[in-house]
This record gives structure tokens, sequence and C-alpha cells, in this order.
């Protein structure tokens, strides 16, 4: 769900649907370290710094990075609920023509909120009472979650939005929050490529010749993220 130009925005229409539970080749979690915090503000996020640019470039190589969305209930991580988990595992490797992405597994789930979805909100994301109304809760879908990105950085477009989200639903599941550090791609962007118009995933997506698929779905918004961070570490790593 794409917070950063305006609350939503168009996406699958509510008579689509998409199965749950989908989990595919979880691969090894180790490798590397990274600052505790890097890339991490929301829609005015400032560019990296030289530090953390360096940080950046120094690991991007040696560790699992996993780029995740939450499609929710609404725009309060208090209030709201996450009802779709989409997130994508992969590695950065550097060959002759830059540096390349190696999908390292996916995982994506709906989610029963266990309160009704608003009209106005399944009209955007498509994902309706009905389908979501056998899929597990967050509790129940946790584990595997926080199995999957278990000693990874994370990547999310407006971090804050899906991290207050992550931290709020896994304490209601009387779990402890994931220590992951998480990169922003608004700010991995910003550094980038300064002085565009919007710094929304669809506008950067249309920038960068991303394919948008399911724009609003986890597990598309979660692709895109990763093939942002993508070109934007090629962009980042060439004007260094």
């Amino acid at each position: 769900m794409s917070r950063d130009g305006g609350p939503f925005g168009s996406g699958y229409g509510p008579g689509e649907r998409r199965a749950y539970g989908r989990r595919r080749g979880a691969g090894a979690r180790s490798g590397g370290s990274a600052p505790s915090r890097p890339g991490y503000g929301g829609p005015r996020a400032a560019r990296l710094g030289p530090d953390e640019i360096d940080a950046l470039l120094s690991v991007v190589d040696r560790v699992r990075f996993v780029a995740f969305d939450f499609e929710t209930t609404g725009l309060s991580a208090d209030r709201d609920r996450v009802v779709e988990i989409g997130a994508v595992a992969f590695r950065v490797r550097k060959d002759d023509g830059g540096w390349v992405g190696v999908a390292d597994g996916a995982y994506e789930t709906l989610i029963n909120p266990g309160r009704p979805i608003p009209a106005a909100v399944s009209a955007i994301h498509g994902i309706d009472d009905l389908a979501v109304s056998s899929a597990p809760t967050f509790a129940e879908a946790a584990g595997e979650l926080i199995a999957f990105i278990d000693g990874s950085i994370l990547v999310a477009h407006n971090a804050p939005f899906d991290m207050g989200f992550l931290r709020l639903e896994t304490a209601r599941a009387g779990l402890e929050n994931p220590p992951n550090p998480a990169y922003d791609t608004i700010a991995i962007a910003k550094t980038a490529i300064s002085g565009l118009p919007s710094y929304s995933l669809k506008s950067l997506a249309s920038c960068f010749g991303i394919v948008q698929n399911a724009a609003h779905r986890g597990g598309d918004d979660a692709k895109v993220c990763m093939e942002l961070f993508i070109k934007c570490i090629n962009l980042i790593d060439t004007n260094k």
C-alpha cells in the first residue's frame, strides 16, 4: 500500500483475489553487518550522508535483503491492522554490467485482521472481508514471517509506515519486535536522484522503467521495491 503520494491509489479490483500462505525458496539468513537505522525516514527522508553511503556499499554484496510491504485496513499502526504481507528476499552481486539482484525466496500471505475492512480501502487494494475470511491472523503468520526475515536487512518504501505496523502487530501477538535494520527506498531514491517532483513508488517505478503488475498488493509492491533498491544502488555507486 503506497503512503507517499496521497493516502492510497489505484490497485486490484474488488473481484480479484490472491492466494495466501505462499513461501518459496527461503535461503540462508547470515552475512555482513549494517548500521542499526540505515536510510530510515519516510516521505521527508533526507539523502544518505557520505558515511551512510560508504556503509551501504561496504555491505551490499555481503548481506541478505528482504523487501517487504504490508497492505492494511488504514494508515494508523495504532488503530489499523495488516491484511496482506508481501516479502521478497534477495542478494546483490556485481557483474560487468553493475549491481544485479539474485532472488533468495519469497513469502506472501493474506491476513485476517479480525475486523471489517473499510469499503474505501478494499476498493484500493482489492482485499475485502471475504478474501481474508479463512486467512491466518497476523499472530498465526508471524512465526513464518519472522523466520523469513531473520538475519536480513529490510527494505521498504516509506519504511517507518511498514516498520510501525511490524512493531505493533508483533507486540499484539505477544512477540518481540524483530531487530532487523531497515533501508527506506525513499531515502535511497533521493540519494540516487535528487529533485524529482514525486518519490511515490508509482512515480519512481515509472522513472526507472520498473513494471508494476499489481500496484498496492503486497507481493508486487515488494518486488518493485526490490528492483528500485537495486537500480538506485547502481546510480549511487556510479556517482560516488
